[in-house]
C-alpha cells in the first residue's frame, strides 16, 4: 500500500484514542457510549484539525462519494469511526451487543491536497495534447471515478471488519442516550 506524501500523521497523543486501525486501510475505528464520542470528537478536533463526511470530502475533493469511498478502501485516505454502542437482553437471557453505524470524519487537509493533485495532473495532462503520458496520471483519474462495485462499496466503511461472522452484534439505526429512553 501507498500511502500518499499528504496523509496526516496521527499525533501520539491522539492515537490512544483514535481506535485500531482496518488491516491494509487508514481507517481507524472505535466505540462507546455517546459520551464517550462527545470526548473523542472533541480529541479529534482538537489533534486533527477540521474534518467532513464521505460526502463532503467529494465536495472538498472535487471527485464523488463512491471515488472517495475507493481512495479509503485503498489506504490512500484517512478515516475516522465511532461506532455509539449499547447492550440488549435477548429472549433467552444472553446480551447482544448492538452498533449504530459509525460516524465517519476525513480530514480536510487529505481532501484538499487530493483536488490539488488531480487538477496538477489534470493540467499536465491537458499541456501534452490531452494525452495520458504515465499509467500514473490514468491511474489517478480511474481512481476519483465510479465502477460496477458502488451500489453496496460503503459497507467497508460502515461495518467493522472485527464483528464479521458474531451472531451477538446487531447494527441498529438509532441507540438512545440512558437518558432519552422511552
Amino acid at each position: 500500500m501507498e500511502t500518499p506524501h499528504y496523509t496526516i500523521q496521527i499525533p501520539p497523543a491522539f492515537a490512544a484514542i483514535a481506535g485500531e486501525v482496518d488491516p491494509k486501510t487508514r481507517i481507524f475505528r472505535t466505540g462507546g457510549s455517546h459520551d464517550e464520542m462527545t470526548a473523542w470528537f472533541d480529541a479529534l478536533c482538537e489533534h486533527i484539525g477540521p474534518t467532513v463526511s464521505p460526502g463532503g470530502a467529494a465536495v472538498y475533493s472535487g471527485t464523488t462519494r463512491p471515488g472517495v469511498y475507493k481512495r479509503l478502501r485503498a489506504g490512500k485516505m484517512t478515516a475516522f469511526c465511532f461506532h455509539i454502542t449499547g447492550k440488549k437482553k435477548t429472549l433467552f437471557g444472553r446480551e447482544k451487543k448492538l452498533k449504530e453505524l459509525p460516524l465517519v470524519y476525513i480530514p480536510v487537509s487529505e481532501c484538499k491536497a487530493w483536488r490539488a493533485e488531480l487538477e496538477q495532473r489534470s493540467a499536465r495532462i491537458k499541456a501534452s495534447k490531452e494525452r495520458v503520458e504515465r499509467d500514473e496520471d490514468s491511474a489517478v483519474f480511474e481512481e476519483a471515478e465510479t465502477d460496477e462495485h458502488t451500489a453496496r462499496m460503503h459497507d467497508f466503511l460502515h461495518y467493522d471488519p472485527k464483528d464479521k461472522g458474531k451472531r451477538n452484534v446487531k447494527y441498529v439505526e438509532r441507540i438512545d442516550p440512558p437518558n432519552e429512553r422511552r
